[in-house]
This record gives structure tokens, C-alpha cells and sequence, in this order.
């Protein structure tokens, strides 16, 4: 039986991506083309919010690269994007250095339009502030949904 490896949900005009554990080329495939769909049917401004178990494998250097092929391709579709690495502090790091590599590889590095957080309700504010939305309500929506 095949484990799910990640989730999705459109709330407002975020589009919500849990990985469960890295993945491999055709569950990227498969998302970005949910994500060209959404943003083909809603247009501009959309947000991103990728989050990523603790429970999350670190990366090996194939996923890294399919990664950071996905980072080049999604980036265009998203007014920002913020990732949301959980777990103790050292997962936290190791992550974020990782997701800082990928930003380096592909030159996609930019602090209003990428950041890292530690915890969801760190990204409330910003939905607010990017989208006019409710930002707390919609973290918990994205809760209910487990995709944060």
C-alpha cells in the first residue's frame, strides 16, 4: 500500500502543499499541474504555503534536484510563497539550509516573495497583510484540512 507523500487545498487564494516525505518526480508533476490549474482558473495574486512534516526524511540529492526543478517552475505562479519547516530546532535548521541551497541553485532567493517559519501562525499575518484575508482564520481552516 502506497503512502501519501503529500496533501493539497485551495482556501481563499492560498494554495496549501503538505509534504509528508520528499518526494519524487511524478508527485511534483502532479502537483504543479494542480497548482498551473489554479492559477490558470483564479490568476494573480496567489500565495503559496508549503509546509513539511517533522516527521519528513531529509532529501537526497535526487529529490533535491527535482526540488529545486519544481521551485524554477512554481515561483512564476505565486505573488509569495512561504514554507513552513516544523520539528525541533536542529530539523528546523537542516531543513532551512537545504531550502537556502535550493534558493541559491535555481537564484530564486528573495525575502519578500520566499521565507521560511518555523510555525504556521507565523505566516497568518502575511496572508493578511498580502490578501486582505483573515489569515488566522484561514491557518485554521488549513489545520482542519491537515495541510499545515
Amino acid at each position: 500500500m502506497a503512502t501519501t507523500v503529500y496533501k493539497t487545498a485551495l482556501i481563499d487564494r492560498v494554495f496549501f502543499l503538505r509534504w509528508e516525505s520528499p518526494p519524487n518526480r511524478e508527485d511534483i508533476q502532479a502537483v504543479f499541474e494542480e497548482m498551473r490549474e489554479t492559477h490558470e482558473r483564479l490568476k494573480p495574486p496567489l500565495v503559496l504555503v508549503a509546509s513539511l512534516s517533522s516527521r519528513s526524511a531529509v532529501p537526497n540529492t535526487e529529490q533535491r534536484n527535482n526540488l529545486s526543478a519544481f521551485q524554477s517552475d512554481a515561483r512564476p505562479l505565486f505573488t509569495e510563497i512561504h514554507a513552513i519547516v516544523e520539528g525541533n530546532d536542529l530539523q528546523y535548521n537542516l531543513q532551512r539550509v537545504i531550502i537556502a541551497g535550493i534558493n541559491i541553485i535555481t537564484r530564486t532567493h528573495d525575502e519578500t516573495l520566499q521565507r521560511v517559519h518555523q510555525r504556521a501562525e507565523q505566516v497568518a499575518p502575511l496572508l493578511t497583510h498580502s490578501l486582505g484575508v483573515d489569515g488566522p482564520k484561514v491557518i485554521e481552516e488549513a489545520r482542519k484540512r491537515g495541510v499545515v
